[in-house]
C-alpha cells in the first residue's frame, strides 16, 4: 500500500464521525448537574458499499453502474477521508453535527456497467465484456440535529432527534468494453469506449431517537439509534444497536453494528446509496 493510501486508510478508521459518533454512544444526560457537557467520537466503521447510479449516456438515455465493494476491496483504494463530528448537550438538550467525507477509486470487480437505456427498455450489459474502468466515487454526509432527552434513569436514557442529512454524490467512470453494445435495431447504444458522470445533492429531514439501556450491577450498557426521513431523496433511515463498557466516567467504548440507507426513484442520478458494517466507537466526554 501507497504511503498516501495508508495515512488515509488509517484516517478512515481513526477519526471522528457522526451521525455514527455523535449520535451513537453519545454522552448520557446528567440532570443533577446544570450547564453544559460535550463528547467527541472517534471510531472505526467497516461498511459494505451498494449502489446504484444513473448517468446520461453519450448517446443520449442513461447508463446505469452497479457498485459493491466491501472493506477488503476498496481499503486500499481511498484517495482521502475526513471525518468530524461532535455533541453539544445542556441539560435535556443536545445539539449533534457531523463531516464524512470519503473519495475512493474502483476497480471492475466492484464498479460495473449493469444496462443502458435509449427509451424503448433496458439493454443489460454483460460483465465479460467490461474490459476495464477508472472510477472515481467522492461522497459526503452532514448531519444536524438537535435532541431532547424524553425519559431518564438509572436504567439509561431515551433521547428524540429530529433534523437534517445531506448526501453529496461525485461519480466519473472512464470505462472501455471489448464490443460496442448494440439496440435491437442494430445501431450502437453504448461505444466501447467512453466517459460517465454523475454529480447531485439532496437534503433531507429526519427524525428518530436515541439512548442507551444500562446492565443492572455492570459497567457494560446497550447504545441504540434509529432515523427515518425524506426529502430530496424519498426515504433515507439508519439504524445502529451495540454492546458497550463504561471504562471511567468520562470515556465508554462499544462495539456494534451500524446501517445508512438513501432510496430514491428509479430514475434519479442515486437510485440508491447504501453502508452497512461493524463499527467500534470510543466515546469521549467532557
Amino acid at each position: 500500500m501507497r504511503p498516501l493510501k495508508c495515512v488515509t486508510a488509517a484516517a478512515l478508521c481513526a477519526l471522528v464521525s457522526r451521525p455514527a459518533g455523535a449520535q451513537i454512544a453519545s454522552a448520557p444526560p446528567n440532570l443533577q448537574t446544570p450547564g453544559w457537557s460535550f463528547a467527541v467520537t472517534p471510531y472505526a466503521w467497516l461498511p459494505t458499499i451498494w449502489s446504484e447510479m444513473t448517468a446520461t449516456g453519450p448517446r443520449g438515455g442513461t447508463v446505469n453502474t452497479s457498485i459493491q465493494a466491501g472493506i477488503g476491496d476498496y481499503i486500499s483504494d481511498i484517495n482521502f477521508a475526513a471525518m468530524v463530528g461532535a455533541a453539544a448537550r445542556y441539560d435535556r438538550f443536545s445539539v449533534l453535527t457531523d463531516l464524512v467525507y470519503t473519495n475512493l477509486s474502483l476497480t471492475t470487480t466492484t464498479s460495473h456497467l449493469s444496462k443502458v437505456n435509449l427509451g424503448p427498455g433496458p439493454i443489460y450489459i454483460p460483465r465479460e465484456v467490461q474490459a476495464g474502468s477508472g472510477t472515481r466515487l467522492s461522497m459526503a454526509v452532514w448531519s444536524l440535529a438537535g435532541a431532547y432527552t424524553l425519559l431518564q434513569g438509572d436504567w439509561g436514557n431515551l433521547d428524540a432527534v429530529a433534523g437534517m442529512r445531506m448526501l453529496a454524490v461525485d461519480y466519473t467512470n472512464n470505462y472501455y468494453l471489448n464490443a460496442d453494445i448494440l439496440a435491437p435495431d442494430r445501431t450502437i447504444a453504448l461505444s466501447r469506449g467512453g466517459s460517465l458522470s454523475v454529480s447531485t445533492t439532496s437534503f433531507n429531514a429526519i427524525g428518530g431517537v436515541t439512548g442507551r439501556i444500562n446492565i443492572p450491577n455492570s459497567k457494560i450498557f446497550l447504545p441504540f439509534y434509529a432515523d427515518a426521513g425524506g426529502g430530496g431523496v424519498p426515504l433515507t433511515w439508519q439504524a445502529y444497536a451495540g454492546l458497550g463498557y463504561s471504562a471511567a466516567s468520562w470515556a465508554d467504548v462499544s462495539v456494534g453494528y451500524r446501517y445508512l440507507t438513501f432510496q430514491n426513484n428509479s430514475n434519479a442520478a442515486v437510485h440508491n446509496m447504501s453502508l452497512g458494517g461493524v463499527i467500534f466507537v470510543a466515546n469521549f466526554r467532557f
